[in-house]
């Protein structure tokens, strides 16, 4: 699993993966004080869980860290063992089981289910997000973070916008574009999911996470209608 279909949809479906991306983050936080779509945050927790002697939070949020990883190693297994004429809907399917496992968990907290099974839905299901899209345009992306992407933003904008063009190349200078307009809208995308995700998580609780298996649907609907 490593990109999107051609064109104008590519660019859509990471749009899209990185709202959600930053929807599912905020959410987890507020219904379990773990973070769901990256490693960095959830390490620092658990030192200072550890540190403050909140075990159980700290186990949380390790068990978090290993979900996730576990979850990008699934996507890969699955990816090698796909049937070659299948591969075009290898994105569909990895969103498809990324639908089971946040539905899974929104019904096991509505359910009083303990944050553990929660967190091992939710970080598997990310972690398959996130080795599902790795790039959009040849632009190496992830929809489930923003720190590595805003520091290559960054990067491309300072040299494409500071520096002499006429001491780049002409495809040196093409890439920088495209990287920017790849990344600048994935980073807005996943921010603004942040936000949506929080507020509507505040609202209506668990129950909020069914807005991501809906954006999820539509994604796939757009991912098959292009292939």
């Amino acid at each position: 699993m490593a990109k999107t279909t051609p064109g104008g949809t590519a660019f859509g479906i990471s749009i899209g993966l990185a709202f959600i991306g930053g929807y599912a983050d905020a959410a987890s936080f507020l219904l379990a004080q773990t973070f769901t779509g990256h490693l960095t945050g959830n390490c620092v927790l658990a030192a200072v869980s550890v540190a403050s002697k909140e075990w159980n939070l700290a186990a949380d949020r390790l068990l978090a860290v290993a979900a996730f990883l576990a979850g990008i190693l699934a996507s890969l297994a699955f990816s090698r063992i796909l049937l070659s004429q299948l591969k075009r809907y290898s994105l569909a399917t990895a969103m498809f089981l990324e639908v089971l496992l946040i539905t899974s968990a929104c019904l096991l907290l509505a359910n009083h289910a303990n944050n553990e099974l929660f967190i091992l839905c939710m970080c598997l299901a990310l972690g398959i997000q996130n080795d599902a899209l790795r790039n959009t345009h040849q632009v190496s992306v992830h929809s489930t973070y923003m720190t590595g992407m805003v520091t290559s933003l960054v990067q491309k904008g300072f040299g494409y916008w500071l520096f002499d063009r006429s001491v780049e190349s002409e495809s040196s200078r093409d890439s920088a574009s495209t990287a920017i307009h790849v990344l600048a809208p994935m980073w807005i995308s996943f921010m603004l999911g942040a936000l949506g995700g929080a507020v509507i998580v505040a609202c209506f609780h668990e129950l909020g996470l069914l807005g991501i298996a809906l954006l999820l649907g539509l994604l796939i609907y757009v991912e098959l209608k292009a292939n």
